[in-house]
C-alpha cells in the first residue's frame, strides 16, 4: 500500500510518499516551493498555478475571496496536476478542518495558533479517532490522491496529511518551543506580517527589523529542535531564496493577486518604453 504525497517522518530517511501520480519529497535538504496563494475563485487559475512548477499551492480561505464550493474545486484542480493542495482555514474551528480535509486537501494550515493547547486542538480536529475527533464519510478526498477506496483513505490519512500551524503572534513566539513539541504538528509556518505587527515591528518596507529577524530565527530553531519542519510566507522569489539559505523547508514565492499586478505593471512599462525603470518592491502580503 503506497503512502501519499507530502508527508515526512523525521526519524526515517527522507523518502517520496506517493499516491497515484502524486509524489512529493520531504527531507532535511529538500525544499518545497509554493505559489502562494490562491485568493480568487477559479479552478482554471488554480490549475494554471499548479502547472507552474511548484510543489504545493495554498488555497487561502482565511484572507482570500473563496467560498466553500470554490475551495473544493481548487483543491481537486491542484491535485489533478500532481501538486499538493494545502488549505489555510480562517480559524481553529472544527467544522473548518472538516470542510477542507473532506475536500481532499493534502495539508491544513491553521492561523493564529498561540499556545500548545491551540496546537493540540488543531491536531484533534485534523485526525480520525483514536488520535482525534475528525468525522469520516466524505466521498470527495480520495479523488485528490488518485485512489477510490475509502478504507485506504481512512487507514492512511492520520499519518499522511500534513498539519501546519502558523506562528504569528507575540504569545505564539513566547510559547513556540511548547507548540513545536506537540505530537501531530508537522510544520511551524511563520506569518511575518502579523508577527511583526504583534511584536511591535510591522513590515512597512522591504527591510525587516532586526528583532523580527530574530523572532523568525527563534521559530526556525524551535522547529529544528523538535524535529519538525519550518516554513515562512515570502512575497517573492528573492525573499524565498534568502530564507531557503537559512534552512527553511516550506516557502511561498508569490500570490495570484500579487503576480497579476506585478506582471501587468511590468508589461505596461515595457509597452511604454520604460522597461529600465525600477520595479517597486512589494511590502504587503499580496503585493500592495
Amino acid at each position: 500500500m503506497t503512502r501519499w504525497a507530502f508527508r515526512f517522518r523525521p526519524s526515517e530517511r527522507p523518502k517520496a510518499l506517493c499516491a497515484g501520480n502524486i509524489c512529493q519529497v520531504w527531507g532535511i535538504d529538500e525544499l518545497l516551493y509554493q505559489q502562494n496563494a490562491i485568493c480568487k475563485s477559479s479552478s482554471h487559475l488554480a490549475r494554471s498555478i499548479a502547472r507552474s512548477g511548484v510543489d504545493w499551492v495554498l488555497v487561502d480561505t482565511e484572507h482570500g475571496n473563496l467560498d466553500d464550493a470554490a475551495m473544493h474545486e481548487a483543491v481537486q484542480a491542484i491535485a489533478g496536476c500532481s501538486v499538493s493542495p494545502v488549505v489555510r482555514i480562517p480559524a481553529c474551528e472544527g467544522w473548518m478542518f472538516k470542510r477542507a480535509l473532506d475536500a481532499g486537501a493534502h495539508g491544513i494550515m491553521v492561523p493564529l495558533i498561540s499556545s500548545a493547547d491551540d496546537a493540540r486542538t488543531a491536531v484533534k480536529y485534523s485526525k480520525f479517532p483514536p488520535r482525534g475527533i475528525r468525522g469520516f464519510g466524505s466521498p470527495f478526498p480520495m479523488g485528490a490522491f488518485g485512489i477510490s477506496s475509502t478504507v485506504d483513505y481512512l487507514e492512511q490519512a492520520n499519518d499522511s496529511l500534513v498539519t501546519i500551524v502558523q506562528i504569528e503572534t507575540k504569545e505564539a513566539l513566547e510559547n513556540v518551543d511548547e507548540i513545536a513539541a506537540v505530537d501531530g504538528i508537522d510544520v511551524l509556518y511563520v506569518g511575518p506580517f502579523d508577527l511583526g505587527n504583534s511584536i511591535g515591528h510591522p513590515i512597512t518596507s522591504d527591510t525587516l527589523h532586526p528583532n523580527l529577524h530574530a523572532a523568525i530565527e527563534k521559530v526556525y530553531n524551535a522547529a529544528a529542535a523538535a524535529g519538525k519542519r519550518a516554513g515562512i510566507y515570502c512575497v517573492d522569489g528573492d525573499q524565498a531564496h534568502m530564507f531557503s539559505q537559512k534552512g527553511f523547508h516550506m516557502l511561498s514565492v508569490s500570490s495570484d493577486m500579487g503576480a497579476l499586478g506585478t506582471y501587468m505593471s511590468q508589461s505596461l512599462r515595457k509597452a511604454k518604453g520604460d522597461a529600465e525603470s525600477v520595479i517597486q518592491v512589494s511590502t504587503g502580503p499580496y503585493g500592495s
